[in-house]
C-alpha cells in the first residue's frame, strides 16, 4: 500500500514538472509576435536597456525601428490619454511643430511613449495587443514624414 503511495506522489511530481515546462498560450503568442517583429525589422529591448523611456513599468516593452522620418530630436510621453512633448522643449518653437503635433495625434493609442532620435524610433507599447495593433504602428512610423 505504501508503494502505491510513493509511485502516485513520484507520477504527479514529475506530470508537474513536465506542466511548469511546457509553454503557455500567452508566451507562445508573445514569442509568434516577436518573431514576427524581428522579420520586420525592429528590435526589441526590456526597460532594463539603455533606452531613456521614463515609464517604468515592465510590463510594457520597448520597440525599435530605423528612423526614416526627418524628425530627428523629439520625446513623447502619455499625458491625459494623448501624446504630449516631454523632451526638448525648443521643439515647440519650431515653425512645423503643428504639423509635427498633428502627426503624433494620429499615431495608435497603444504607444505609451516615443523617442525620435538620429538613427531610430524607439517606443514603448504593450505586446498584448498582438501582430495587428504592431503592423498599424509600423505603418504610421514609415509614412512619418514632415
Amino acid at each position: 500500500m505504501n508503494s502505491y503511495i510513493i509511485i502516485g506522489l513520484v507520477i504527479l511530481f514529475l506530470l508537474g514538472t513536465i506542466n511548469l515546462i511546457m509553454p503557455t498560450k500567452k508566451t507562445r503568442m508573445l514569442s509568434d509576435l516577436r518573431l514576427k517583429a524581428r522579420k520586420k525589422g525592429f528590435q526589441i529591448s526590456s526597460l532594463t536597456s539603455k533606452q531613456k523611456f521614463v515609464t517604468k513599468n515592465v510590463k510594457f516593452v520597448g520597440y525599435t525601428l530605423k528612423n526614416l522620418s526627418n524628425l530627428k530630436n523629439a520625446h513623447y510621453i502619455v499625458k491625459e490619454s494623448s501624446l504630449a512633448l516631454y523632451d526638448p522643449i525648443k521643439l515647440k518653437f519650431e515653425d512645423n511643430f503643428e504639423e509635427i503635433e498633428k502627426k503624433i495625434s494620429n499615431l495608435p493609442d497603444s504607444i505609451l511613449e516615443i523617442i525620435f532620435n538620429d538613427s531610430y524610433i524607439s517606443f514603448l507599447w504593450n505586446e498584448n495587443l498582438g501582430i495587428d495593433e504592431l503592423e498599424k504602428i509600423e505603418k504610421q512610423l514609415k509614412n512619418f514624414s514632415i
